[in-house]
């Protein structure tokens, strides 16, 4: 889950308008006043889940992803996507991203992130530092995008997901695409999210919901995970930027635009 305001005085994009679902993307906000009230199971079960990513070498999973633009209308438009992620800790990652509004592909090596949109002859990379977290938190602040559930890629996912919660209950379980799945659901200062968590023995996200509470027509996001492998034996080369023969380098470009809030 990512929680990025995009929409503010200085919003970062490459210069090909290579840019993720901008439904998914907003900044982490600061809780209310006063402790947040978290059901002792609820937030259990949601460090159980990140502890177990947490302690992961390395993994891949799928999801299949649906995201709301509201128009100036105020009609809501659905649209969907895949994405397909991998990561080595500490310093590597891909994200592989279709959906109807086009592709993105982004790559991390441990010294550099590289973006691609394969439908233009263009690319941007940049230097990055030498860890995965610091990498996501540079994309974020310096070029204006997060990848969609870079949340679950942190080196402590339960912190990246609990750090603005204000309240959280636990629902009881539900069957997700065959899967028994515990379902959470929890509220920040910005956005309410529900998150259900497998049962087994691999306490892994089966699905999430976002819903954006302060935005108008309250746009949702909604993941279904699938294919988690945690010993993927991923090759090298698969963190290694493939643009295509002939595309050509340019920098991410800052632009500033008036807000809106």
């Amino acid at each position: 889950m990512t929680k990025r305001k995009t929409d503010g005085p200085l919003a970062l994009a490459l210069a090909l308008c290579c840019a993720w679902p901008a439904v998914a993307q907003d900044a982490p906000v600061a809780a209310g006043a006063g402790a947040p009230v978290v059901a002792k199971e609820a937030d259990r079960l949601l460090r159980d889940m990140g502890s177990y990513l947490a302690a992961a070498d390395e993994f891949t999973f799928s999801a299949e992803v649906s995201f709301d633009h509201v128009l100036p209308t105020g009609q809501k438009i659905q649209f969907g996507g895949v994405e397909d992620v991998g990561i080595q800790r500490p310093d590597r990652a891909y994200v592989d991203w279709q959906s109807d509004l086009g592709t993105r592909q982004l790559w991390y090596d441990g010294a550099s992130v590289t973006v691609v949109d394969p439908s233009t002859p263009f690319y941007a990379a940049q230097p990055a530092p030498g860890s995965l977290d610091a990498t996501l938190a540079m994309v974020g602040k310096e070029l204006g995008f997060t990848p969609p559930l870079s949340d679950f890629l942190q080196s402590d996912p339960y912190a990246a997901l609990s750090a603005s919660l204000r309240y959280g209950v636990y629902l009881g379980t539900s069957e997700i695409e065959g899967r028994e799945c515990h379902s959470l659901a929890f509220v920040d200062s910005q956005i309410d999210w529900q998150i259900w968590i497998d049962t087994g023995p691999q306490p892994v996200p089966c699905k999430l919901v976002i819903t954006y509470s302060t935005r108008p027509g309250q746009p949702q996001f909604s993941a279904v995970f699938t294919d988690w492998d945690f010993a993927p034996q991923i090759a090298e080369s698969r963190f290694v930027a493939d643009p295509a023969p002939g595309a050509q380098k340019i920098p991410f470009k800052l632009e500033t635009t008036s807000s809106q809030q």
